[in-house]
C-alpha cells in the first residue's frame, strides 16, 4: 500500500526480494492463493445454508456468496501484485482488497439487521473500488476499508456473544488478526521481520492470516 520508485517492482515494499521474470516474490505470490482457497470454502459454505422452496429466505446467504467471491479476486489480484507486477496487476491488488472489504463490511450489517443489502451494491463495489485503486487515494481508500471492517468485525463478536455463541471462537479470531497484522508492519522492507531471501516471508503469513480470518469467522 505504498509508492514505489520508477521502474521498480510495484511490491518491493514487501520485503521478499524480486526477482526476474514473471513471478517475482515466489513466496508472496503462492501465499496470496490462501485467499482463493479461503472465498471458495466461504462460498461453498453460504451454498449449503440456501433454503429450501418451502423455508424462509435467508439473507446471509448472498452476503456470504459475495465475501466468497470477493476473497477469490483478492487472491488473483494479491497474485497479478506480487508476481508480474505490472501497472494493471498494482489496480487489480488495490481494487479487490477494497472491494472484498466493502463487502465484509455488507456482510456483517446484513448479520446485523438480517435485511440483505441491495444486490446493486455488490455489483457497484468492483466498479467503484477500481475507480479508487486507479487514483492517487487509494492507499487512503484502503484504510478507510480497512478500518470500517475491523468495526464490522468487533461489531460481529460482541453481537454474537450476546446471542450466547460464546466459546474460543472470539480469541482465536484475536491472536490471528493480530499476528497477521503484526507480519504485516513488521515484515516490510526494512522492518524487524524482513528477510529477504528467506522462504518463510512475513507478509506471506499476513496473507494466510487473513484468509483464515474469513474461513473461521462464521
Amino acid at each position: 500500500m505504498s509508492a514505489t520508485t520508477p521502474g521498480a517492482h510495484v511490491a518491493v515494499g514487501d520485503c521478499e526480494r524480486c526477482r526476474p521474470g514473471p513471478i517475482a516474490q515466489p513466496v508472496n505470490t503462492v501465499s496470496s492463493l490462501a485467499f482463493c482457497v479461503a472465498g471458495l470454502v466461504v462460498a461453498a459454505r453460504a451454498r449449503r445454508r440456501t433454503p429450501g422452496t418451502l423455508e424462509a429466505p435467508d439473507p446471509s446467504v448472498s452476503a456470504e456468496t459475495a465475501l466468497g467471491w470477493a476473497a477469490v479476486a483478492t487472491g488473483l489480484g494479491s497474485v497479478a501484485y506480487h508476481g508480474p507486477g505490472t501497472r494493471a496487476g498494482h489496480v487489480l491488488h488495490d481494487a479487490s482488497l477494497i472491494t472484498m472489504l466493502g463487502t465484509l463490511v455488507a456482510a456483517d450489517a446484513t448479520r446485523a439487521t438480517g435485511r440483505p443489502a441491495p444486490r446493486a451494491l455488490y455489483a457497484a463495489l468492483p466498479v467503484a473500488s477500481t475507480v479508487a485503486a486507479a487514483s492517487s487515494w487509494s492507499t487512503a481508500v484502503q484504510l478507510a476499508a480497512a478500518v470500517a471492517a475491523i468495526g464490522g468485525e468487533v461489531a460481529r463478536v460482541r453481537r454474537d456473544q450476546r446471542s450466547g455463541r460464546r466459546g474460543l471462537r472470539p480469541a482465536v479470531e484475536a491472536l490471528v488478526a493480530l499476528g497477521g497484522a503484526s507480519g504485516h508492519v513488521l515484515g516490510r522492507t526494512g522492518g524487524p521481520l524482513c528477510r529477504p531471501d528467506s522462504p518463510l516471508q512475513a507478509h506471506a503469513a499476513w496473507h494466510t492470516a487473513m484468509a483464515a480470518l474469513l474461513v473461521i469467522r462464521d
